[in-house]
Order: structure tokens, then sequence, then C-alpha cells
């Protein structure tokens, strides 16, 4: 097996690796009305899930900057994947709720570091075509994402909540044990696949620097916005096929829906669509805007099933374009053209959600689930705005 083989099985295992987390990230949106059952809570409150594990995504930063640069990537990815098994496993153990937010940030420091780790890792290892491995990694994401909820859902039937965490965790762990013996094993030929010059660290004046480029921001804010959609569909999607539209059955299928189209748009429509990156995602988030708003109006969950999976097609390749942009401007801080635009998404993650489920509370929650439909459409502007801005830059 030659050098470029090894490093096939290496990013092959990265692909698994997002798969895994793809899925593991759909937990919250599947089980959440048992949740909120279990702890007698209202939406608002469970809302605050996503909230505190948004907040942990934002202390990944600090990981980033201080560890980035001092350990080996591959060797601080082995070592963030394990913490985040174990936050998977204290969940599981269903404690007070007030210590159940605080696994949950665990859960997202951990998470985001592995997710920009694994970004930043792909966009060193294959420079020459980021927008296209971009896509196919956040795919797999997808795909995960596809499948997780019918699992989790299906697993929960059976036993409960608490349980579906646990078996999540294992996964994990069995995943690390794999990824620990081929990193160990194939360590001097893997080790020199990323230069030093990849691993440059990352100071706290650098993500004050990212905003003084007008591109920059509007990068930012069109992954603010697309976060909130996402986040909003995510969390609540299930819920509101659940209880408003009383189809439990088409619950997880809705949520399924909304990965599948997305795990298509990110393999398949985003590499054939020849047009840049900033008009896919405009165009992309208009129809996603346009297909939940008639979906909601529809009330059924056949309809707002079809819409879900209008939006996955639609809208689902917004992440790695922007991720791909992102590094394809800092190709020498590939860590730092990740982080940048995930930060954005993580702030999203933590203010939509609570936002949305109080929307819901008080008016209905199919205003809240709207709420995914009016940060489409703002992506969908700000992507426009972009736009215009790249081509003065070129002119």
């Amino acid at each position: 097996m030659n050098n470029k083989r090894f490093l096939q099985v290496y990013v092959a295992l990265l692909f698994l690796m997002m798969f895994l987390y793809g899925a593991s990230m759909q937990a919250i949106g599947t089980l959440i009305t048992r949740i909120i059952e279990h702890y007698g809570i209202r939406m608002a409150q469970a809302g605050l899930l996503s909230s505190f594990n948004s907040a942990g995504n934002f202390f990944a930063i600090f990981i980033i900057t201080i560890f980035v640069g001092r350990i080996h990537k591959m060797i601080l990815l082995g070592i963030i994947l394990f913490f985040y098994a174990v936050s998977l496993c204290l969940v599981s153990i269903a404690p007070p709720f007030s210590i159940v937010l605080m696994c949950f940030s665990l859960i997202g420091l951990f998470g985001a570091t592995v997710d920009t780790i694994v970004n930043s890792m792909l966009a060193d290892l294959m420079p020459d075509n980021v927008n296209r491995s971009m896509s196919l990694l956040h795919g797999f994401f997808g795909l995960g994402g596809f499948c997780g909820p019918i699992f989790m859902d299906r697993i929960a039937g059976a036993l409960n909540w608490m349980q579906v965490y646990f078996f999540v965790s294992m996964f994990f762990f069995i995943f690390i044990l794999i990824y620990v013996s081929y990193v160990k094993l194939k360590w001097n030929l893997l080790g020199v696949c990323i230069s030093a010059e990849k691993q440059v660290r990352v100071g706290f004046s650098d993500v004050i620097k990212f905003f003084n480029k007008r591109r920059h921001l509007l990068l930012w804010l069109a992954m603010f916005f697309y976060g909130g959609n996402q986040s909003t569909l995510v969390i609540w999607l299930k819920r509101y096929v659940e209880t408003h539209l009383n189809a439990p059955v088409w619950g997880a299928y809705a949520l399924s829906a909304v990965w599948l189209g997305t795990a298509i748009s990110r393999l398949v429509i985003s590499p054939a669509i020849n047009a840049s990156s900033p008009v896919k995602i405009c165009i992309g988030n208009l129809i996603t805007a346009v297909a939940l708003a008639a979906g909601l109006l529809a009330g059924s969950a056949h309809g707002i099933a079809a819409a879900a999976l209008a939006a996955g097609l639609s809208s689902g390749l917004t992440i790695p374009l922007i991720i791909a942009m992102g590094c394809e401007w800092n190709p020498e801080r590939t860590a730092y053209g990740t982080m940048m635009p995930f930060m954005a998404l993580f702030l999203a993650y933590f203010l939509f959600p609570p936002l949305s489920g109080l929307i819901g509370d008080f008016i209905g929650i199919p205003w809240g689930v709207a709420v995914g439909a009016a940060s489409a459409l703002m992506t969908a502007v700000i992507a426009v705005v972009l736009n215009r801005c790249l081509k003065s830059e070129n002119a």
C-alpha cells in the first residue's frame, strides 16, 4: 500500500467520523418531545438545550486557538473525540435538568472542536478542490443526519431517550479505538501529510481582524442566518409534526427528509451546478424560504415533509460552500478559515432555538417554525450582497 492509499484510508475515517457526528447531532430534535415530558418543561426551556450546546461551541474557539499549532491535529482530534463521547454518555444518566444543560455545553464544546478540526484537515489534505471536498464531507454529515432520526426514534420506542444517548456514545467509543489504532500504526506516513505551515496558530486578535474585510463580514452573516434556518428546523420540526399536526409517525421522517435533501444537495446538486458559491447560496435559500412557507400553509404532515425535503435539496449546500470560501481565502490558515464561519453558526444555534421556542409557546408552534423560513430569506439577501462585493473586488 503506497502513501496515497494510506492517506485515502485516513480521509475515509474522517468521512465516517462526520457521518457519526451528523447522526449524533439529531438526538436533540429527535428526542425533544420525550425530554420535555421527562422534565416537565416548556418549549422555550427545551430550546435552552441547544443554546447551552452552542455556548459550548463558543468555548471551542479557546481550544482551537490554544492547542492548534502546539499539538498535531490528528492527535488533538482523537483526544477531543474521546471527550465528546464521554459527554454523550453523561447525558444518558439523565441528571437534573440544570446538570443536563451543563452536559450539553460539553457536547457543544467538544463537538464543535471535532467539526472544525475535521474540516480544516480535509482542506489541508485535499487543497486542489476545497469546494468539492467540503461538499462531500458535509454530504456524509447529511447522510448521518438522515439516518440518525429514524434510527434513534426506533430505539427510543423500544427503550427510552437516555439509553439512546448511551448507544450513540458507544458508537463513538468503538470508532475511537479504530481511529487511534490506525493513526498509531501509520503515524510515520500520515504525520508528514500535514506540514507545520498548515498548523499555524490562531490568535484572539485574528478573530477581531476577520471582520475588517467586508466579504468576511458578509460570509459570517450568511452563515449566521442559515444557522437560524437549520437550527429551527432541526430542533422543532419533529415536534411540530408530532404535536401540532398530530402525526407522530411522520415526525422522524420529516426531520430525516431535511437531511436526505441536504445530503443529496451536497453530494450531487452542488458539484453539478456551474455557478459561483454566492449565487448557489442565494437561489437555494430563496427556494427554501418559499418551500417552508408553502409547507406550513399546507397544514399537513405530507406537506411539511415535502417542504423539508425541498429545503434540504435547495439550501443544504450552504455550509460547505461557506466553509470552502473561508478556507480558500485563508489557504495557509485553514483552521482560522473554518473556525470563523462556524462561530456564526454556533451563535445562531445559541439564539434561534429558544427564540423560536418562545414564539411557539406564545403564538403557536407554526410561527416558531416559520422563523426558519424568514432566516433562509435573510441568507439569500446577504448572498446577493456578497456576490456583488466579490465582483467589485475582482473588478
